[in-house]
């Protein structure tokens, strides 16, 4: 009797601690939130850093946890991107994404940070202001003049608000103004993944 409740005390300590480094999405945290999108640049641009909390189902944090941050096919990554991080003992790290390109509306997988193997966070959407077109436009790597036009049709309602309203609102308005002005004039830039 003894050997059996040694056997199912470990079973269930076991069990614990392999519970202890599952995150759980409904504890976990990842900011900014664009209204369900996130933003990508092809240099460090403030907006593009995602601050990551990762914790279980107990609310404790997880440290250790390997975050990666998954992006879809057509968002176009620099060569010198890192999206992924270990957390620290607080279960939190960041990353900045690094890259161009547009997802405006996608039921899922336009990005998706993912902890230990589970989906905490996913976005919608994903805007740049490396984007010289609307929708389904092929990112560059560069913050140029090319860019402008594009930004310039969605800010004065020529065309519809899309691939340059990077706080995911409906509209191109002033307060998307400052993401692509910095952009522009720092002259971001990057080699992009082939």
């Amino acid at each position: 009797m003894k050997k059996l409740l040694s056997a199912l005390f470990l079973l269930a300590l076991c069990s614990s601690l392999a519970m202890a480094t599952v995150p759980d999405p409904t504890k976990c945290v990842v900011t900014p939130d664009l209204n369900g999108g996130c933003l990508i640049a092809p240099g460090t641009l403030s907006g593009t850093t995602l601050a990551i909390t990762v914790r279980n189902s107990s609310n404790n944090p997880i440290p250790n946890a390997a975050v990666n941050v998954i992006l879809n096919s057509q968002i176009r990554i620099c060569t010198t991107a890192v999206h992924s991080a270990t957390t620290n003992a607080s279960g939190q790290c960041s990353i900045t994404l690094k890259g161009g390109g547009c997802i405006n509306a996608a039921t899922s997988g336009a990005c998706s940070v993912v902890a230990n193997g589970i989906e905490i966070k996913g976005y919608t959407k994903v805007k740049s202001p490396d984007n010289a077109g609307h929708t389904g436009s092929v990112p560059s790597g560069n913050v140029t003049v090319a860019d402008l036009p594009f930004f310039a049709d969605e800010f004065k309602g020529v065309q519809p608000a899309a691939c340059h309203d990077y706080t995911n609102d409906g509209l191109v308005t002033v307060a998307d103004l400052p993401t692509f002005g910095d952009s522009f004039k720092l002259g971001l830039t990057c080699t992009l993944v082939p």
